[in-house]
């Protein structure tokens, strides 16, 4: 494109300049509508960012107090002079609300010009298509939406009508509070999963965050509750699919995996199939997703058939854009633009995420939110945090009883309950054994009698 004088509009940044200074008045509209960088001009965009800076002081904004606060612009020219031309000039301040659309229409323009000139080039960098494509909706979906004459606030009274139909709809049992889990004691802790919210399921290594996470999205799936969607970055969908199987079925997992069925385990591998038959979950294995092809997935599924939860095993494995300066930094950025594509989606997001060992060093062994490896932006974004703890060097950890501690969440006092892990299924089960009492905890004694009923040998 040879000629890019369509992509601005100098007429009507002058205009919009000038009407700042002529109506005192509309100040706050006119820098709620445009900021300085929707101006193509430097000249008039390092006016208009004087004008703010000025405004600021509570002084008026005239080309003299301009003037006396910045006597030169960038270019060295003068402040007093540019100003009183562009303010002698201005044909009208009632029409600012035009002169501000076309200001933003240009730059929003200009940004898609961009978006393509950078599409352009990754395409010549040989990149991957999918990359390239997701690269390409990412630049689009950062690209803010154009004033549409509504006001960037409400009235109390508004959201509070929109609330109380909320309530009544959910006393009626006509809406419910969020997505259940499958597994009750948890439900009752986080109070179901929330649309637009990111809640981290975090442990140490082993621990059974994997399979919390697929379980909770196969359940939702699998009982007609939601579409799932889940990312592996790290276990392949053959191993996906095993542990479904293993977990609907009650088939040991092993066994799936050596082959080594017996006669009996026929009848539960064809009764999970049946289970997951056309169920709305879908997986993805590849490896070193970035945020932008994580969204692109998830609007593909989205638009196709609908989206209720995902999945995100786990936040350390996924690519960098490279525009970070270390990996805290790139991990933050990373945890931003997932709590952003719940919002986008409208979809409660798992995001799984490793601990660090700082836990195993501390007396009773249970991990902390600040174990979170390498981000303290991942604690700080999520809305609700799960942390998974099995202490495998006692007897209840052993037979599979882990607690799932809850040291955050913005709609639910923190706390903690007990589920029971069945590892050769691949699955968590509501705990049938007792709580501890305070003393046992403190003591750290072993709790047989948690397990009446279970055999003792059975390590799961």
């Amino acid at each position: 494109m040879n000629d890019y004088r369509e992509l601005y509009s100098d007429e009507a940044e002058h205009a919009l300049l000038g009407a700042l200074m002529l109506d005192g008045d509309l100040f706050d509209p006119i820098t709620a509508s445009v900021t300085v960088a929707d101006f193509h001009d430097p000249e008039n965009a390092a006016l208009f960012q004087v004008m703010v800076d000025l405004h600021a002081t509570g002084a008026p904004v005239d080309p003299v107090t301009l003037h006396d606060y910045k006597p030169y612009l960038p270019s060295g020219g003068s402040t007093i002079a540019y100003a009183g031309e562009l303010a002698k000039n201005t044909p009208s301040t009632a029409n600012w609300r035009a002169y501000a659309r076309t200001v933003a229409e240009r730059a929003v323009l200009r940004r898609l010009v961009e978006a393509a000139d950078a599409v352009r080039e990754s395409a010549s960098e040989n990149k991957p298509v999918a990359e390239i494509i997701a690269s390409a909706q990412q630049a689009m979906a950062d690209l803010r939406d154009l004033d549409t004459g509504e006001p960037d606030y409400k009235r109390m009274d508004e959201v509070v009508a929109r609330n109380v139909d909320i309530i009544d709809s959910k006393f009626n049992k006509t809406l419910k509070t969020g997505l259940s889990t499958g597994l009750a004691d948890l439900d009752k802790l986080i109070r179901g999963l929330r649309k637009k919210t990111v809640t981290i399921v975090a442990g140490l290594p082993g621990s059974g965050k994997t399979t919390l996470g697929l379980q909770i999205a196969q359940h939702i799936a699998c009982t007609g509750l939601g579409v799932g969607m889940v990312f592996s970055l790290e276990m392949p969908e053959e191993e996906l699919g095993n542990r479904a199987l293993a977990s609907l079925g009650s088939v040991d997992l092993q066994v799936l995996d050596n082959g080594q069925l017996q006669d009996d385990d026929w009848p539960r591998l064809t009764s999970a199939v049946q289970k997951i038959l056309d169920k709305p979950l879908y997986v993805c294995d590849k490896s070193g997703l970035t945020v932008p092809r994580i969204r692109s997935i998830c609007r593909q599924v989205k638009s196709k058939h609908g989206l209720d939860v995902v999945v995100i095993d786990y936040i350390g494995l996924i690519g960098s854009d490279g525009k970070a300066f270390n990996r805290t930094a790139e991990l933050g950025k990373i945890s931003t633009g997932i709590v952003n594509i719940a919002k986008e989606l409208d979809v409660p997001v798992i995001l799984l995420a490793q601990l660090n060992r700082d836990s195993t060093k501390r007396p009773g062994k249970k991990p902390i939110a600040s174990d979170l490896r390498d981000s303290g932006q991942i604690e700080a974004d999520a809305h609700c945090i799960i942390l998974v703890h099995r202490d495998m060097d006692s007897e209840e950890g052993q037979n599979g009883a882990t607690e799932l501690l809850m040291p955050k969440c913005r709609h639910a006092p923190v706390g903690s309950c007990m589920v029971q892990q069945q590892g050769k299924f691949a699955r968590f089960v509501n705990f049938a054994g007792r709580e501890p009492s305070n003393e046992e905890v403190e003591m750290n004694r072993p709790l047989a009698d948690r397990f009446k009923g279970r055999k003792t040998h059975e390590k799961f």
